[in-house]
This record gives C-alpha cells, structure tokens and sequence, in this order.
C-alpha cells in the first residue's frame, strides 16, 4: 500500500485582499517606473554636472576664456604656419598679439576708472541740476517728486567708494589676464598636436570624428567673424562718442565690443552708459545724438550685416539667448555670461549631428519664415 501523499492548500486570510488585477497593477506600475527611470538618472546627470561646473568655476571659467581666445588666434597661427615660420615662434607671435590685446584693454579700464574718479563730482552736480529741472517740469503739470526719490542714487561719497573699489579690482583682472596668457600658450600648442596625436591613438577609427571637427570648424569661424563684427561695432561707437565729444569714447567703444557677443540683449545693455555720460557731460541733445548713434550702429551692424555674414544655422532664439545669458552667468559668473552664447551655439550644433537630439537643436534657433506653412 502507498502512503498517502496530502498536499497543503493555501487558505486565504481576512487580511489577504490580493487578487489577479492588483497584481497586474504592480507590474504596470514597475514598467512605468521603469520607463522613466532613464529621464530620472538624465536630470540626476545634468544636475551633478551643473554643480560641478558652478563649483569648479575658479578655474574652468578662465579656462573656457582662452580656449575662447585661442579660437580666435587660430587663423593667424595657421596663416603664419603656412608661411614657413616655425611652430614656436609662431604661437609666440600669436601669445604676443593676445597680450598687446590684452594689455590695451587694461590700460583702457584703469585710465577710465582713474578719470571717473576725478569727473564723479562734477557728474554728481549736474545730475542734481538735471534732477531740480526735472521736479519743475513735473510741478507744473500739479506731479510732485518725493524729496528723497533720487537720494540713493546721486551720493558722491558712495560713488566715489565704487569707483576706489573698482580701482583695486583692477590688479585682480590683470592677474586673470596673466593666467589666460598661460592658458593660450598650452591651449595653442596642444591645437597644434591634438589631430596627430587623435590619429595616432584611433588609427582608422579617427575618421569618425569627422564630425567633431565640424562641430570646430564652424564654432571658430562663428567666433571669428563675431569677433570682427563686433570690433566694427565698438570702433564705431568709440568714433560717435569721440565726434559728439563724450568722455570715455575708448572705454564705451570697448563695452560695445564686448557685450556685442551677447545678441539683443547686449546691444541694449552696452548703449545705457553711453547716453547716460552724455547726458550728464552735455546734456539732453547729445545725448539723443548718442542714442541715434547706438540705434543706427545696432540696425545696420546687428541687424543687416551679422545675420548675413553668420547665417541662419549659427543664431539662436531672443528667449534662448535670455535662458543661457542668466544660466552660463549663474555658472561661471561675468566670464559665463560672456561666453553663454558661443557656449549654447556649440551646444546646438553638437546637437545637430547626434540623430536623437537632431530635431531639439531647431527649438533653439530662431523660426525661418520662408519654412513657416501659409494658410490659404
């Protein structure tokens, strides 16, 4: 006789309330975890990187101003390269020019810092003369000005205190000058190995980073003819200023160069110091002159000759340009916000050639019209 064999069947509890359709409803919750899971550890990534960078912006924000630097010098190195001049003697060349740069754009600062110490006060008493017609103007028409309304803002002492810290900020960006100098030097040699050296250790697959070097080539030719734009925008905002006879023609020629990186926002930025010295030196009419001055420079310069000359492909969005000023700014700080539009225009056209992000690289340049469907 075979023993009997009992088997033990579960019994349900009160307590037990599982049934088919919630376990199905675990799973389906798991695949949607998991499917989300990947976008999760993308946002993770980016956040660390951020943080990364804000952290490290010491020094990889100098760094990033000379690769910028080297960038643009590039052409003259390859120019005196194909000259016959040996490698080092070129780049010493080039390091010579950047500091001749370099050291004229210094000189511009601290002469200015230097002459606003000695024009604050008189600026301050035109101001209050500008302030006392402006409260009878308004009195006229029954509008009272508050007694205190300008207070804070016409203080010679505070200004004077800004202009002295100013002054000893001075030795802090020539030390910064100093560093991007040293930056050049290696950034340059290295541009002069790097395609031998990526030959060498890829071989055949080296090839494939065609790409790349696409991505380079036209973020340098991007740099370089914004570079020259704006050297034309700020020599013709220093030759406004010199004719109308406003202070400071050199060093409002030099802000107009540099925020001219910044497209639209940067046009408007740049012109508010101008008119303001002009009104406080000269009054109401140069000072209009002046604003027709930025106004024609900015119409024909920034917009007729740089869309034509940069293209259609190297622009980006009014609202793209307002996220990267104030992110890059954030990030690295004066130097981020410098470079926040070369940096995002590099960024849309890595985007480009990757075939998953090709169609969120449109998303940052600006509509073309002549794509946008008609009704009717």
């Amino acid at each position: 006789m075979q023993p009997t064999r009992y088997t033990r069947t579960a019994i349900p509890s009160e307590h037990d309330h599982r049934t088919p359709s919630a376990g199905h409803d675990v799973v389906a919750r798991s695949a949607r975890f998991s499917g989300i899971l990947p976008y999760v550890q993308l946002v993770a990534g980016v956040v660390i990187v951020v943080a990364g960078l804000h952290a490290a912006r010491v020094v990889m924000a100098p760094l990033a101003l000379s690769v910028f630097a080297a960038a643009v010098s590039l052409p003259v190195l390859a120019w005196l390269r194909r000259r016959g001049a040996p490698t080092v003697l070129a780049i010493l060349v080039v390091v010579i020019l950047n500091a001749t740069l370099l050291s004229f754009v210094g000189w511009v600062v601290v002469r200015t810092v230097m002459e606003l110490r000695v024009e604050l006060p008189n600026y301050v008493i035109r101001a209050q003369a500008l302030d006392a017609a402006a409260r009878t103007f308004f009195a006229r028409y029954g509008m009272e000005i508050a007694p205190d309304f300008y207070e804070t803002m016409f203080q010679p002492d505070q200004l004077l205190v800004a202009a002295t810290a100013a002054a000893r900020n001075v030795t802090s960006v020539l030390a910064l000058f100093l560093l991007m100098l040293l930056y050049v030097v290696f950034v340059l040699a290295e541009s002069v190995q790097l395609p031998a050296k990526i030959r060498r250790v890829l071989g055949p697959r080296a090839a494939a980073l065609s790409g790349g070097a696409q991505v380079l080539t036209s973020v340098q030719r991007y740099l370089v003819l914004k570079s020259l734009i704006s050297l034309a925008t700020g020599a013709c905002v220093s030759a406004a200023a010199a004719a109308i006879g406003v202070d400071f023609a050199l060093f409002l020629g030099l802000v107009a160069f540099l925020l001219n990186y910044i497209p639209t926002i940067g046009s408007f930025v740049a012109a508010a110091p101008g008119i303001l010295i002009a009104l406080l030196q000269l009054g109401p009419g140069p000072a209009l002159m002046m604003t027709l001055a930025y106004l024609v420079t900015n119409v024909t310069i920034g917009s007729i000759i740089d869309p034509i000359v940069t293209g259609q492909q190297l622009r980006l969005a009014p609202i793209v340009v307002l996220v990267s000023l104030v992110f890059w700014g954030w990030t690295w700080g004066p130097i981020g916000a410098f470079l926040s539009v070369p940096l995002t225009i590099t960024l849309r056209m890595v985007m480009e050639r990757v075939e998953a992000l090709g169609p969120y690289a449109a998303l940052l340049g600006p509509v073309d019209m002549s794509l946008t469907p008609r009704e009717g």
